[in-house]
């Protein structure tokens, strides 16, 4: 069994969203930094021919300034992924009968019962956001059923493989990028101001004309503003910690002895801590959410 035929369809409804708010925010406040970047560059040469195309620079930015203002994509890009991550985390939990899923004493109408209660309040809060909840978004799918109905060993497999394994290559490709990514936005944030000062003394010594700095200027704000964006260091650091939590997760629920007469329970609790982990980093998702609503609703 595949994951794909596990999840629900606001899962990819609200994956999809996410998505596309993602690349719309990631193009649009690259289009914004590029025409700034242009602006101060040939807003720094000499000559009257050269102040129209700095004009259009800043003329195009604003106008990107009130789309990314008035569409806000990062709120669809946040909200659509904290969504999708609660549903699937919700999904699995019924699946493979972790945490308060596990019968006995729940038999499967109080799980199915718990589990619509528990998705209600998900959509709940995002009824009213950019992400459309379909018509039948309290679903519980057949594949979600059938594995419930597996016995132990068999929804150990699928969710080691399907879950644990596939979350945890995720996480740990995701830091080791963002590392990297954040790691050379460091190097620039250091060598710029470097090069900035350089130009500076030889413009002094008088040896060019051209006033490079306000353009080393804008290269220096706009890496550290797409570094904020993309948050390289703080993703790189909770990526990182939740693969070294799902790691060791993996290792106790392969080490979980089914003939065990509290085999289940003990699934169910490390089942829970292994949701737990990756649910940390989609609670960041939706603190971010809130921060950027209760921020455009002060503006």
């Amino acid at each position: 069994m595949r994951e794909r035929e596990l999840l629900p369809e606001f899962f990819w409804a609200a994956d999809a969203a996410s998505l596309r708010g993602q690349r719309r925010a990631v193009l649009l406040s690259a289009w914004e930094l590029a025409l700034l970047l242009v602006a101060a560059a040939t807003g720094s040469a000499d000559g009257e021919p050269w102040a129209w195309p700095a004009a259009a620079g800043y003329l195009g930015a604003m106008a990107l300034a009130v789309v990314i203002s008035r569409q806000n994509p990062q709120g669809l890009w946040y909200e659509g992924r904290a969504a999708a991550e609660s549903v699937k985390t919700l999904a699995w939990k019924f699946a493979v009968r972790a945490d308060a899923y596990q019968p006995p004493p729940r038999s499967l109408p109080d799980a199915e019962g718990l589990y619509r209660f528990q998705l209600t309040r998900v959509l709940g809060a995002f009824r009213d956001g950019p992400v459309a909840v379909p018509a039948n978004g309290i679903e519980i799918t057949e594949a979600m059923r059938d594995l419930r109905g597996q016995p132990l060993a068999v929804r150990r497999e699928v969710y080691l493989n399907e879950r644990i394994r596939v979350q945890h290559d995720w996480y740990r490709s995701k830091a080791r990028y963002c590392a990297r990514a954040g790691y050379w936005t460091g190097v620039l944030g250091v060598l710029l101001p470097a090069l900035g000062l350089a130009l500076a003394v030889l413009r002094a010594l008088g040896a060019f004309t051209y006033d490079a700095l306000g353009t080393v200027s804008a290269v220096a704000a706009s890496v550290t503003a797409w570094a904020q964006l993309r948050q390289y260091r703080p993703l790189a650091a909770a990526y990182g910690l939740a693969a070294e939590e799902l790691e060791l997760i993996r290792l106790q629920l392969a080490r979980l002895d089914l003939e065990s007469p509290d085999a289940e329970e003990i699934w169910a609790r490390l089942a829970r801590d292994a949701e737990d982990a990756v649910s940390r980093e989609h609670t960041t998702w939706q603190a971010r959410r809130e921060v950027r609503t209760t921020t455009d609703r002060e503006h």
